[in-house]
């Protein structure tokens, strides 16, 4: 995305409502975005100095812009200044990058999802589920004076590694694989069909002693 200024469009004094309506309609057009501000304000004899400061983070690239925007609560349009900051979407991670986040998060990952099996976590989505293990892990992490895992961000938990469609059924066996998906990563499926190989329990084989016979089926959901 592009790093230059946007028009704050002050003029229609976004920044004095309460919430201020942000971010700014250029900026969600850039795509998915979350954002947060924090009010400041300074009093004196004369009047009121209000400081509005709002961040965006682009939930897909990780970029982010900070506005800083400042006025008389007497004269908001007369006497509004504005400054912005733009960060860069980080540099994408090497494989010795990856492969020790893994070794950090991916294990207290899956354990944690794992605890809650036959639990409803939140509202019962499965966003909430990842969300809420990344919330607990972090803080975690802090107590132990550990570097915590990236909250998420819209619907991206983490790092991007990999974009899969299947362009017939069954085409991607093996694919996961290869790709090198591990435990504790997460896997976001618009549309899927699984098959669970069951294991069935050994059966004596009838009229000779000692042996057993093992079965196994298929089940689709």
């Amino acid at each position: 995305m592009s790093q230059q200024d946007f028009d704050l469009a002050l003029h229609t004094k976004w920044f004095s409502k309460q919430p201020p309506a942000f971010p700014l309609p250029a900026m969600k057009a850039l795509g998915p975005c979350r954002s947060t501000y924090n009010w400041f304000w300074e009093q004196d004899f004369a009047d009121t100095t209000k400081t509005l400061i709002c961040a965006v983070r682009w939930t897909d690239t990780k970029a982010i812009t900070k506005v800083r925007v400042r006025w008389k609560q007497s004269d908001p349009l007369g006497t509004v200044t504005a400054e912005q900051k733009h960060y860069p979407a980080p540099a994408p991670l090497s494989e010795e990058e990856l492969d020790a986040a893994h070794k950090l998060y991916g294990a207290n990952i899956a354990a944690w999802a794992e605890s809650t099996i036959g639990t409803t976590v939140g509202d019962g989505e499965c966003w909430t589920l990842i969300h809420r293990a990344l919330l607990d892990l972090a803080d975690t992490y802090r107590q132990h004076g550990k570097e915590p895992p990236l909250i998420s961000q819209g619907r991206s938990h983490g790092y991007h590694i990999l974009n899969l469609v299947a362009p017939t059924a069954g085409s991607n066996a093996g694919l996961l694989q290869l790709a090198d998906v591990r435990r504790g990563d997460m896997i976001e499926l618009k549309s899927a069909h699984f098959h669970i190989m069951t294991e069935e329990a050994p059966k004596k084989v009838p009229g000779q002693w000692g042996k057993w016979q093992k079965g196994a089926g298929e089940k689709n959901i």
